[in-house]
């Protein structure tokens, strides 16, 4: 059960996407361009939005949002720091306002990110253990984070501890 999804479950087209196998070209900050694989773009029902306060316990739940159709684009694992992921969203909020489906708005949640951070030993051939960090409503907030998780994910693993895969 969650709060913020009422009738317990999320009508998507996750398995039947409108688009698939594409990329959008990022401006890095060197002037040098690279394309950032796009998986699929679908469409699914947004859910509620829960509300956690400091120093609270209880949680507040808005519902206005739930049940309204968006867009999740999934990219491909080729983002490898914050100034990329920066990059990227910027360049998603410009398609998607010179398209005229969305504002771009994040800070109102029109635009959110969900980033899957994971780091990789030199030299390794798999990708680490993944954490998801969820509904990030800017641009700082998300390089922050990003940043964040990487630091936190080298220091468990110079450790010797485990990641665990986490959202």
């Amino acid at each position: 059960f969650y709060p913020d999804l009422p009738k317990g479950y999320q009508i998507t087209q996750d398995k039947t996407p409108i688009c698939t196998d594409g990329h959008v070209e990022i401006r890095l900050a060197d002037g040098a361009t690279k394309q950032i694989g796009v998986t699929r773009i679908h469409m699914e029902e947004d859910a509620g939005k829960s509300m956690h306060l400091a120093g609270e316990t209880e949680t507040l739940v808005d519902l206005n949002r739930a049940g309204v159709p968006l867009i999740e684009i999934v990219s491909e694992p080729d983002i490898r720091n914050s100034e990329e992921a920066y990059a990227y969203l910027a360049e998603i909020k410009k398609l998607v306002e010179y398209l005229g489906i969305c504002d771009g708005n994040m800070e109102e949640g029109s635009l959110r990110c969900d980033a899957n951070v994971s780091v990789m030993l030199h030299g390794a051939a798999e990708f680490g253990v993944k954490v998801e960090v969820k509904n990030m409503i800017s641009f700082r907030n998300v390089q922050r984070a990003i940043e964040y998780e990487i630091e936190r994910q080298i220091l468990l693993l110079e450790a010797g501890e485990v990641i665990d895969s986490q959202t």
